[in-house]
């Protein structure tokens, strides 16, 4: 189980109060809010990149060295690359190894695209690949920022249905971060509205 509890942080003079929240291994929870309220940095602390200021959060067992069972795919996929490092190389990196190949047809990545660097494919390609590298073995919880915010209809449709497929597959709780409520409606099983 992921659970955050009475948390917050703080920047210097800035404080954020998150909403509790509890997502459980095969549920789809969303979570909605305007601009600026801090859902990337609860994304962060969730993926354990940030320490909470104040708070409780429970995170799966995981063992020293090996991969967090929480992973975060952020919504600027550019981000999350090493630029000098090719796709192939990255995932190989994620994976330890090629065991990704499996999903690359699941997800619609290219095989041509192995061998470019994260600037040579489009963000749409990227972020096929960003969720791919995600979605290792050892994940149990997927923090979606924003995943599909800049994709053609087309392109959301895809992502969206291999998620839940792979999602069902593995019991993965999906923690769906959006400002479009139609979206979360449809792929999620709640809804947490966060307001100020």
């Amino acid at each position: 189980m992921l659970q955050l509890r009475n948390a917050g942080l703080e920047y210097g003079n800035t404080q954020i109060r998150f909403p509790d929240l509890t997502l459980s291994p095969g549920q789809r929870l969303g979570l909605f809010g305007p601009s600026g309220l801090g859902k990337s940095s609860l994304a962060k602390v969730l993926a354990g990149i940030e320490p909470l200021s104040q708070g409780e959060l429970t995170l799966p067992d995981f063992a020293k060295g090996s991969a967090n069972p929480v992973q975060w795919a952020i919504q600027q996929s550019e981000f999350a690359f090493n630029p000098r490092l090719t796709i192939k190389q990255s995932l190989r990196e994620s994976w330890r190894g090629d065991g990704f190949m499996v999903l690359l047809d699941l997800y619609g990545v290219e095989p041509g695209w192995l061998n470019r660097r994260p600037s040579q494919i489009s963000g749409g390609q990227l972020q096929r690949v960003n969720l791919v590298r995600a979605l290792i073995p050892s994940t149990e919880y997927l923090i979606c920022d924003e995943i599909t915010a800049h994709l053609d209809m087309i392109t959301q449709q895809q992502i969206w249905q291999a998620l839940d497929e792979e999602a069902y597959r593995r019991k993965l709780g999906l923690l769906v971060i959006s400002h479009d409520e139609d979206l979360l409606n449809l792929v999620c099983d709640d809804v947490l509205h966060w307001t100020a």
